[in-house]
């Protein structure tokens, strides 16, 4: 009986100690991947400040954004068998998107026509709608697609350079929110295990 009840509480401290050295390892990567990012975060509006310095204030600014924006990326959450959510981030093809859009707008002007049909000679009025066909085409010029368009063709580079630092850091973010949920589940798996330790103590006491 005793040899057994050690037995457990050898494997409960050794599974302790994993999770400690789990849970160090994971915060000494925190630690390094947040200082990475705000060093692209820095370097960023840093690479920003001297394009504005470059172009003008007005030339960089939210004067330039187009009225209707799309994201270029979205962050997909998964959450994993022992509790832990993992996020990554996926790049949304603009194109795809617009397409998808101009198809519900085609749908919508075609049902509208056909109301418009019963009612009468509105429709030839409403009907002259080649503007569908021509806006079906206009995914097909991806290019324009970056967002570094909306501020000219020739930007100097240190616009791109900002683009660049802030998108790594997007991807950086994604990272360190899922080692944020690994560390708190690991922590509260620590915390049980150590009230179970604590409670069996107190039983064979």
């Amino acid at each position: 009986m005793t040899a057994s009840v050690n037995e457990t509480s050898a494997e409960m401290n050794q599974r302790l100690d994993d999770l400690l050295l789990h849970l160090m390892e994971d915060l000494e990567a925190l630690k390094e991947k947040r200082q990475s990012l705000n060093t692209l975060i820095e370097k960023g509006w840093l690479c920003l400040s001297q394009s504005r310095y470059s172009m003008g204030n007005k030339s960089v600014s939210s004067l330039q954004y187009k009225p209707e924006m799309t994201p270029s990326v979205c962050v997909q959450e998964s959450s994993v068998e022992d509790g832990v959510t993992t996020f990554s981030v996926e790049h949304v093809h603009p194109s795809k998107r617009e397409k998808e859009e101009k198809l519900l707008e085609v749908e919508n002007i075609g049902a509208a026509e056909q109301v418009l049909r019963h009612r009468g000679h509105k429709a030839t009025t409403e009907a002259p709608k080649p503007t569908t066909t021509e806006e079906s085409e206009k995914p097909k010029s991806s290019p324009a697609d970056d967002p570094l368009r909306w501020f000219g063709v020739l930007v100097p580079q240190s616009l791109r350079q900002a683009q660049s630092n802030f998108r790594q850091g997007i991807l950086l973010a994604a990272e360190v929110a899922s080692l944020q949920s690994s560390i708190e589940e690991t922590r509260k798996k620590y915390r049980a295990l150590l009230a179970q330790k604590k409670r069996e103590k107190v039983q064979s006491g």
